[in-house]
C-alpha cells in the first residue's frame, strides 16, 4: 500500500473527525478545532497545521501541531489500525516538523500518555528525548504524561 501526506484541508475534516472518534487516543477536539488546523492563516498569534495520509481517497491518519514564539508543540498524531506499523506515523511527524522549521521554530515539544509505548518508540526513533513527566496529567484511565522534545535548529537533521 502506498500513501501521501499531504497539507489537511477543509474537505477532510469530516473524515478526520470520523477516525478521531474510532481512536481513543486521537484528541477528541470540536470541529472547530481541527478547522483551525486545515486553514493557513498567517496573521494568526497561535498557527496550527493538520497533515493526513491517505491512499486511494481513503484516510489512513493525521497530525496536528500549533506554533508559538518559537516552538512547534505536536499536538497529536494518529493512526488508523490498518495503517499503523508502516512508517505513516513517522511521516506525518516529519510533515509537522518540516512546517514547524519552515515557520521558524526552534524546538519541537510533546506531551505523550506515559503508557503509551508505541508513541513513545516512535518519538524517540524520530529524534525526541525523554524531558520529564507530568504525574496524573491524563485521565480516563489515569496517566502520566511523558514530557519530550528536541531542537529543530537550522543544521539540524530531522531523521
Amino acid at each position: 500500500m502506498s500513501w501521501v501526506i499531504r497539507r489537511m484541508a477543509a474537505g477532510d475534516v469530516d473524515a478526520v473527525l470520523a477516525l478521531a472518534e474510532n481512536i481513543p487516543e486521537a484528541p477528541h477536539w470540536s470541529r472547530q478545532d481541527y478547522e483551525r488546523c486545515a486553514t493557513e492563516d498567517e496573521a494568526a498569534p497561535l498557527r496550527r497545521a493538520g497533515f493526513i495520509a491517505e491512499a486511494s481517497g481513503c484516510l489512513l491518519g493525521f497530525s496536528a501541531g500549533k506554533l508559538v514564539a518559537g516552538v512547534c508543540e505536536l499536538e497529536s498524531i494518529a493512526v488508523a489500525e490498518e495503517g499503523r506499523g508502516r512508517g505513516i506515523g513517522g511521516e506525518l511527524f516529519e510533515a509537522v516538523a518540516k512546517w514547524a522549521q519552515v515557520h521558524g521554530a526552534s524546538r519541537m515539544e510533546l506531551e505523550v500518555r506515559s503508557s503509551n509505548a508505541r508513541a513513545i518508540k516512535l518519538y524517540e526513533q524520530s529524534g525526541l528525548r525523554r524531558e520529564g513527566l507530568r504525574p496524573g496529567y491524563y485521565r480516563d484511565p489515569d496517566d502520566g504524561a511523558l514530557l519530550m522534545g528536541m531542537s529543530l535548529e537550522a543544521g539540524g537533521k530531522l531523521p
